[in-house]
């Protein structure tokens, strides 16, 4: 690594650093009193802040990309006022060789979020809550407060709650079939339903079996029986207790297969997928923005506008994604799509202000 590379990184770190852990703090403080605010009898400030700390790599994550917008302008800022950056650019210094010098400090950061999102920040949200849950309701069972429902083609089922080892155990199972003409033509209800992960099915215990017709209702108990189907804990787990911004990919893509074999809209799912996907474009798209700020028009102010202006661009990104986001659902537009345009919106910005000023 050269000698500008090495300075810029450690510059850019330090700054990144810096700005992550005041985010952070602040994301967090004003988390506890949300926490704090829910006001259930049994959930108190420990279990909050246990909360907490189970979410803290998701939270991170979540803000690590606007970190490395905002820590590069704080550095490349201070570079500028000390009047390092024109002594570079007197060199014959580059925007493009700029962009090189701070891409190791880019891919340090994508590995980190990577690490975050695909590893720590999916099991520590679950775990985080069926703890809460747990605190809030006692037992140790993930219950989701009156329970969840789950499509498959035309069964309905309802349940109302899971265990806490990933979903391996169900209470409270009703399941609703439909016929054909999308009339009720079966209930099921189950006391408790467990998994077998050998033969991949489900085995209910103390059911009792409603047959409907238009001449009668039969109905019949069972010490148990088998229930075959696609839906795994782990499937079952993500549907119910977490969203899909805080699944993994693998997650992402398991649960996106299963819905679609159910011909059910995996939309939400696809975007969380695609923004996962297309993320390391988003972390290039405002580096390039970054630069455009300090090399650009705001080259002569000082600190405290750049930031300034820097948040204004960083909420307007997310005004964005937050507006294409619903058009996917709405308009059919294609996920990678509604995705894409934001990130490419902010990078072609940031490439045309550069190269007007450079």
């Amino acid at each position: 690594m050269l000698t500008i590379d090495r300075y810029l990184t450690g510059r850019s770190l330090r700054a990144i650093a810096l700005v992550a852990a005041s985010l952070t703090s602040m994301m967090l403080l004003f988390a506890l009193f949300d926490e704090l605010a829910e006001g259930a009898e049994r959930y108190g400030f420990d279990d909050a802040l246990n909360y907490l700390w189970r979410t803290l790599p998701r939270r991170l994550d979540e803000l690590l990309l606007y970190s490395v917008f905002i820590g590069y302008l704080v550095a490349l800022g201070q570079l500028a006022e000390q009047g390092e950056l024109t002594a570079l650019r007197a060199a014959g210094t580059s925007p493009t060789r700029l962009i090189a010098a701070l891409t190791p400090s880019l891919l340090l950061c994508l590995s980190l979020s990577f690490a975050l999102s695909e590893y720590l920040a999916p099991k520590a949200e679950q775990a985080a809550e069926v703890a809460k849950l747990n605190a809030q309701f006692g037992g140790n069972a993930m219950q989701n407060k009156g329970g969840f429902w789950i499509r498959d083609d035309r069964l309905y089922m309802h349940i109302q709650a899971m265990s806490d080892d990933n979903g391996g155990t169900l209470w409270g199972v009703r399941q609703y079939w439909l016929d054909p003409t999308l009339r009720l033509a079966r209930s099921l209800d189950a006391e408790s339903a467990t998994f077998d992960s050998t033969n991949e099915q489900w085995t209910l215990h103390n059911v009792r079996e409603s047959q409907l017709s238009e001449q009668a209702t039969t109905v019949k108990n069972f010490a148990q029986t088998v229930w075959t189907n696609a839906m795994t804990p782990q499937l079952l787990t993500n549907q119910a207790f977490l969203e899909p911004k805080k699944m993994s990919l693998v997650g992402l893509n398991d649960q996106i297969n299963f819905l679609h074999q159910q011909q059910l809209q995996a939309t939400n799912y696809q975007l969380a997928l695609w923004s996962r996907l297309l993320k390391p474009f988003s972390y290039f798209g405002l580096a390039l923005v970054a630069l455009a700020i300090v090399l650009g028009p705001m080259r002569s102010t000082g600190l405290g506008p750049r930031i300034a202006l820097g948040l204004i661009v960083g909420l307007t990104f997310k005004y964005l994604q937050d507006l294409f986001a619903p058009m996917a659902v709405v308009f059919a537009l294609p996920a990678a799509l509604a995705v894409a345009l934001p990130i490419g919106a902010i990078g072609l910005s940031g490439y045309l202000v550069i190269r007007r000023y450079a």
